[in-house]
């Protein structure tokens, strides 16, 4: 017969430290942009949430693994009764679909923050609001937190430290979301540089705005 539990119960304290012990990692990220963020009043018509590297050809989902090691016993009854002893890396994966982002109004902060400090829902000990204040909060950017439990055959728990995803941005906000370009005056230069660049786009922001040159050798 044969018997399996977790590597935190294991006499070999030395080896349990070794180990890793269970963990929660996100293996598929939320794709960044392209997600409008919708009032609850908008109804639940904004589509889903999908993964960073989703395609038209193939959808992915926000995917979370648990991993953790197990200490695997293995009795083989003989003359000798020997009795071997392997380690099982056990990883559980979950995907989350169908999931939206609402966003709530400025005025109604207080009310929501109220509501989740009630419902417990405070994952890293932040208070929610009293270290930073309610105008300086970016209501356009948000990240997933995931929690997990696990449950073990004695009744024991283990609560794992929460992780949370990269931020995902609303795609119809100014200042995150993707610009498009409508015009562009030129489309090449010299490379002695000083040539005057015209884009036109659908919104105007503050931020940075990148750009990427490459160079083309006309000689061939």
């Amino acid at each position: 017969w044969e018997c399996l539990f977790p590597l935190s119960q294991c006499d070999n304290e030395p080896l349990a430290q070794i180990l890793d012990k269970p963990r929660l990692v996100v293996v598929e990220e939320p794709k960044d942009r392209g997600m409008r963020f919708r009032y609850q009043c908008e109804g639940r018509s904004a589509g889903s949430i999908l993964g960073a590297s989703s395609t038209d050809s193939n959808k992915t989902q926000p995917t979370i693994e648990v991993h953790t090691w197990f200490l695997f016993l293995r009795w083989e009854f003989n003359i000798s009764e020997t009795v071997g002893k392997y380690f099982l890396y056990f990883v559980s994966s979950c995907s989350f679909a169908n999931l939206g982002i609402q966003c709530v109004k400025r005025k109604e902060l207080d009310d929501s923050l109220q509501k989740r400090r009630n419902q417990n829902i405070d994952p890293f000990q932040s208070e929610l609001g009293a270290q930073t204040g309610i105008e300086d909060m970016d209501m356009n950017s948000v990240r997933l937190c995931f929690q997990c439990e696990l449950e073990w055959e004695d009744g024991r728990k283990d609560s794992l430290s929460p992780v949370v995803s990269k931020p995902i941005y609303d795609k119809k906000a100014t200042t995150t979301s993707e610009l498009k370009i409508y015009n562009l005056n030129k489309f090449k230069g010299s490379c002695k540089g000083k040539t005057e660049v015209y884009m036109l786009c659908d919104k105007h922001t503050k931020r940075p705005v990148p750009s990427q040159t490459s160079y083309v050798n006309q000689m061939f």
